[in-house]
């Protein structure tokens, strides 16, 4: 019985850790900020120092029962090469949201168009997000639940 305790906590351990490492990107009028969602930390480059991006697919195979396994490119390691030759890598961009951010990085460069930041109140915020804020308080909710019940068991 402890093994399948063992298991489950191992488990929710595991996706709160990767819950935890999920990273945004952030792009103002003057910087690209990659960052934790759930953590205070984060990296701010100036655009300027941006040389380029660049993205490698990480192959990720199936199979379907008995058939050969498939090869897909679902993972996208993006690195953004900074002038100084260093290089922030992340995975928080698909292979679209990729050439959007390069496009968008390049614009802001040749100082095309017109960047506006939008500013949300609390209120706004919390009524646009507010499926994603339930999910996250039951999914909280659960984990917290089934933990204390499984230590408590022990």
């Amino acid at each position: 019985m402890y093994v399948i305790d063992f298991i489950f906590l191992l488990g929710s351990i595991g996706s709160l850790f990767y819950f935890l490492k999920t990273q945004i990107i952030k792009i103002t009028e003057n910087h690209l900020i990659v960052a934790y969602q759930f953590l205070p930390f984060s990296k701010k480059v100036l655009i300027n120092n941006i040389k380029n991006f660049k993205q490698i697919p990480k192959p990720v195979k199936y199979s379907n029962g008995f058939e050969k396994p498939q090869t897909i490119y679902t993972i996208f390691e993006t690195s953004i090469i900074l002038k100084s030759n260093n290089d922030i890598k992340t995975y928080a961009l698909n292979d679209f949201e990729f050439k959007e951010v390069k496009k968008l990085v390049e614009k802001i460069k040749r100082r095309e168009g017109e960047f506006e930041a939008i500013k949300l109140s609390t209120s706004e915020f919390i009524s646009r997000n507010f499926s994603i804020l339930l999910f996250l308080i039951i999914c909280l909710i659960l984990i917290v639940g089934l933990s204390n019940a499984l230590i408590n068991k022990i």
